[in-house]
């Protein structure tokens, strides 16, 4: 049993009911059965109390920017789980919220037959409300599980303005976060396999039909060619080791369609916790050096830690430093990111607010931003593959953000207009590293560059530098045959 204890949070001081019916795990955001911390420790305490366990995924069509894509990227994981819990031989009791079955009471109804909850610990989106709002009503202990990233975040102390500062504290507690990551096969004992019938009519596995009758945004199509569900998310996994791993270090940048490029893909499968990241390493480490294991060098050090291959520390350092950076945030500051005041350095605030007046070359509206309706045709091209495919290749999409600085308003539009795209859109937004990102492009994580109109001290970028850069004319016929379909 692989359990850490200080990934674990009593989010209330209800009482353990011992003589109740089952140990109830309320899958949130890690919505995968293995590799999971939470799962592990609800399987733990199924085993002590000797009760059999019932996981519970619920999903709801009132959450903020709803829509078919995000919805069937879930329902598609929904579908690899049920039959994950099939063959592990536990309950599993998926409920998709319809308008005349919308599930009020549901959770509670279920908590009252429950020893306990096991739930996740998210630190992002809705998750942590509703964390907070089933503590308070349930008569029932509530215990949310770190399952975030290697490191539990709770050991990774005060906030940070830098990854450089970060990096250090990964490193000194990496090595013995990694001997007790969570079980690649969980174990399930007798009692935890028995069945328990549930009080409502579980969701059968129609995606379509589902869809299909749910008032959420249509007009923000699925995206077909990338579905949801740890299979997909292993098959991601399997192709970036064998096609694009080898060339990441230096060909990361380079903006390019999905099959040319050395983009991993596998964000989506994380934010919606399809796959885990201790799996996308543990895959990394076997790929390269045969092994699970690693002997980690010098702490603090951005190269050379995770071995020898640079392709290994150059995307370990981005899946593990610069993802933990905007998880760590929100563990510590969540409150701050509805803030763009609160949540930027005072030299990045004081920038910004002494360029505030600047003359503003363009000033675009959210429909043309949302229309990719600019003068800038490697922007529009940006917007165009979000629009259509849930995501903007990673270099490119801190030219996106820059860009809708310097043509806004002001900062708080730009924040604004940001944080909607991307959140509507992107198939892994509404995530923290999605404010992570977007709060990086006002300064955040990053320092005082030369002085320019408008964006002040804040990194400047362009397409033209960008062109000059890169080659960037089979990244634009890309998008262009995206426009076209």
């Amino acid at each position: 049993m692989t359990y850490n204890q200080s990934r674990l949070r009593r989010a209330n001081e209800e009482p353990v009911a011992r003589d109740a019916d089952y140990v109830l795990y309320w899958m949130q955001a890690f919505r995968r059965l293995d590799h999971n911390h939470a799962l592990d420790y609800a399987l733990k305490c199924a085993r002590e109390l000797k009760k059999p366990l019932v996981v519970y995924e619920g999903l709801r069509f009132d959450y903020p920017w709803a829509s078919a894509r995000t919805h069937r990227f879930v329902l598609e994981g929904m579908v690899a789980n049920l039959a994950a819990a099939e063959a592990l031989g536990i309950s599993y009791w998926p409920f998709v919220a319809t308008p005349g079955a919308r599930g009020q009471g549901l959770l509670r109804a279920l908590t009252a037959r429950a020893c306990l909850v096991v739930t996740d610990d998210f630190p992002c989106f809705v998750v942590p409300d509703q964390i907070a709002a089933l503590a308070r009503k349930s008569e029932r202990a509530v215990l949310a599980v770190d399952g975030n990233s290697v490191v539990p975040l709770s050991l990774l102390g005060a906030p940070v303005f830098a990854a450089a500062h970060l990096r250090p504290r990964i490193h000194k507690a990496f090595a013995d976060a990694w001997r007790h990551r969570s079980s690649a096969t969980p174990e399930v004992p007798d009692i935890a396999r028995r069945r328990v019938d549930p009080p409502f009519a579980v969701w059968n596995g129609g995606i379509d039909e589902t869809l299909a009758a749910l008032p959420i945004d249509q007009s923000v199509a699925p995206v077909r060619v990338r579905p949801g569900g740890k299979p997909a998310g292993r098959k991601r996994l399997a192709g970036f080791l064998a096609d694009k791993l080898q060339g990441y270090a230096e060909h990361r940048g380079k903006p390019a369609s999905p099959d040319d490029g050395m983009a991993s893909g596998l964000s989506p499968y994380l934010h919606f916790g399809h796959i885990s990241i201790e799996e996308i390493i543990a895959g990394v480490l076997t790929q390269t050096y045969g092994t699970t294991e690693v002997t980690p060098g010098a702490p603090g050090k951005r190269d050379g830690f995770y071995g020898t291959d640079p392709n290994v520390n150059g995307f370990l350092d981005e899946a593990i430093t610069w993802r933990d950076v905007g998880y760590h945030w929100h563990w510590t500051r969540r409150e701050d990111t509805e803030s763009l005041d609160r949540a930027l350095p005072p030299w990045a605030r004081q920038t910004l607010a002494s360029h505030a007046a600047d003359g503003r070359a363009h000033v675009y509206s959210l429909e043309q931003w949302e229309a990719a309706a600019t003068h800038d045709k490697l922007w529009n091209a940006a917007q165009i593959e979000l629009v259509r495919t849930g995501t903007i290749h990673n270099y490119l999409r801190m030219l996106w953000g820059k860009k809708v600085i310097e043509w806004s308003r002001s900062p708080d539009d730009a924040y604004r207009t940001l944080v909607h795209l991307n959140n509507k859109y992107a198939l892994d937004g509404r995530d923290p590293n999605s404010y992570s990102g977007i709060l990086w492009c006002f300064g955040l994580f990053d320092r005082p560059w030369p002085e320019r109109p408008v964006l002040g001290t804040l990194r400047y970028m362009s397409s033209d530098n960008t062109a000059k850069k890169f080659k960037v004319d089979g990244y634009l016929r890309y998008v262009a045959g995206l426009a076209a379909r």
